[in-house]
Formats: structure tokens, sequence, C-alpha cells
């Protein structure tokens, strides 16, 4: 029996001797499922989470294989697992910035208020523009997302075309 399993970016196939095919299947988020992303260390969770599509080019290639392989890799079913899986990467990612940005207005709000009542603690001011810089940082996170996504979809709609059509975003 020459079985064995390989992991490919977030996820991982098995090669099934018996059947002679390759049955993916997928751990998302493998190093994070025990830990809840805080805004203090978000630019190292993105990072981490942005695996995916820093691996798109690889992933595509597993998903759509030359023409011998096809017997043995369904590229619709790759396509389709693939697409699900950057969907899913999209909205925790966008869901975990727009938790952030919240977080970090209420605390420009209380910053400002406190500057309001002590105008001369520079501590206070130093508070604010702290703050104010972290908004900054999570607005072009904001903007850096609509890029990698745009490019992840562009090579994912180059690549699987002809064997999945995502549905229309709403």
């Amino acid at each position: 029996m020459n079985s064995y399993v390989t992991q490919l970016g977030f996820g991982y196939e098995c090669y099934c001797s018996n059947t002679g095919k390759l049955l993916p299947f997928t751990i998302v988020y493998e190093n994070m499922a025990a830990i809840t992303p805080t805004c203090e260390d978000i630019a190292d969770t993105l990072r981490a989470m942005r695996a995916i599509d820093d691996k798109i080019i690889y992933q595509l290639n597993l998903a759509t294989p030359t023409q011998s392989f096809r017997g043995i890799v369904d590229p619709t079913d790759h396509c389709k697992s693939l697409y699900d899986q950057l969907n899913q990467t999209y909205e925790d990612r966008n869901s975990l910035i727009q938790r952030c940005l919240n977080e970090s207005r209420e605390a420009i709000r209380v910053a400002r208020t406190e500057v309001e009542k002590n105008r001369d603690d520079n501590r206070l001011m130093r508070n604010l523009r702290t703050e104010q810089n972290r908004m900054r940082d999570l607005q072009n996170e904001v903007t850096i997302e609509e890029i990698i996504r745009e490019r992840s979809l562009k090579v994912f709609e180059e690549r699987c075309r002809l064997f999945y059509k995502p549905p229309k975003s709403v």
C-alpha cells in the first residue's frame, strides 16, 4: 500500500493507492484555531491568514492538473474547494479588520475626550496620536486586502474558469 498525505498550503491531499486517486481535505487556519486574534497583533495574524493568497499559484497548479492527471484529480472539485477557502479567508480577514477599526475608532473617541479635559498632558496627546496611527495602519490594511483579493481572484479566474464558475457577488 502506497498511501501518503501531503500538506499543500492550508489544505492536505491523500493519495490512496487502492483507488489511484488524490483525495483533498482541508484544515483551515491549522495554527490559528486555538487563538482568538487580537488587534494588538493584527499584522502577524493577517500575515498568517494571507498564506493562502501567497500560495495561490501553487494551489491552482494542483487544482488544474495537466490532461494526463485529470483522471486522478477532479479540477472542478479542487477549484470549488479553493474558491470556498479563499472566500472564507476574505470574510475572516475583513471581519477582523473591521472589528479592529471599530475598536480603534472608540479608542480615538475616548482619547480625544481625555485630551479635551486636560490639554497640557503630553502623555494623553501621545496616546491620541498612537491611536490615530493605528487607525491609519488599519485603513491601509483595508486597501491591501482589496489588492490581494483582486489579484488572487484574477489568477483564480484565469486558471479555473473552465472548471468552476463562482456565484455572482451580491
